[in-house]
């Protein structure tokens, strides 16, 4: 029987088994992150997972229907 207790996903879950790839979830939802155009309008987008590179992370996020990988302070094309 359902007793009305709802358990979201909360941390970060490894995509594969060398740890390269990850996502990470809070209160069920992906993370996002918010990125700015040369034009200077700011978009927010949900990372579809994350990837190290070297010592640091891509976020793999959908702009202009394509699948791109960005770093944190990227600035995107208009």
């Amino acid at each position: 029987m359902f007793h009305g207790k709802v358990f979201k996903m909360n941390g970060t879950y490894y995509l594969n088994n060398s740890g390269s790839r990850w996502v990470n979830f809070v209160n069920g939802v992906k993370d996002s992150i918010t990125l700015e155009t040369k034009s200077g309008k700011t978009i927010t987008r949900r990372v579809l997972f994350y990837e190290s590179f070297g010592n640091f992370a891509l976020a793999n996020i959908s702009y202009k229907g394509k699948k791109i990988r960005v770093f944190g302070d990227s600035v995107l094309d208009d």
